[in-house]
């Protein structure tokens, strides 16, 4: 057998092996989405409000807090941690695109000594400690499309969003953020990168 020989059969070997890994690859991330559409959304149904997109800095009206849908502005949020509120106007694009969002109401300041958990927690929001907790879950949480931001017009200390889904806790439940983020993300009626 010659060396052109040798190479072509090797070339082809490669060829076949690269082939065969990217499709079984494919297909268990196939089965791994597919898995995930079967399980059923976490949160509280909320109907939606529509997908308008308005003009930045219009002020709009949302049958929730936190928001869960309705007319928003044409930029996302990318992904990751915020310290500071940002429009509900892009939050919302976000979900649309498939982000969940971790929202916390932060201390008022006024007790310094805030336990989560407590009616202090719950009226004052939560402490420094609590909140770098809730950073750590996620952290944590193995996905892409996800926002982590202070609301001081909750209600409840924590509240989870996604496209049309709305879970409120009173404390950190750490199985219940998680399961509501893996679940929930990317599965917003547009697919599309935040």
């Amino acid at each position: 057998m010659t060396t052109e020989t040798k190479i072509i059969i090797g070339v082809v070997i490669a060829t076949v092996i690269i082939l065969g890994g990217g499709i079984w690859f494919l297909n268990i991330q196939g089965a791994k989405d597919q898995a995930k559409l079967n399980q059923p959304l976490i949160g509280e149904a909320i109907a939606s409000q529509g997908a308008n997109h308005v003009p930045e800095s219009t002020k709009e009206e949302y049958s929730t807090n936190p928001p869960t849908s309705g007319p928003h502005y044409a930029n996302s949020q990318p992904a990751g941690i915020y310290d500071k509120p940002i429009p509900d106007g892009n939050l919302i694009h976000s979900m649309e695109h498939g982000a969940v969002i971790l929202w916390y109401k932060p201390s008022s300041g006024t007790d310094n000594q805030v336990t989560e958990g407590t009616e202090s927690a719950k009226t004052n929001g939560l402490s420094e400690q609590d909140i770098d907790r809730l950073k750590q879950i996620f952290g944590s949480v193995s996905v892409s499309k996800k926002i982590m931001i202070p609301r001081d017009s909750l209600d409840v200390p924590i509240a989870l969003t996604s496209w049309g889904r709305l879970l409120k806790l009173q404390t950190i439940d750490e199985d219940r953020i998680k399961t509501f983020m893996e679940t929930n993300e990317d599965r917003g009626p547009e697919k599309a990168p935040l």
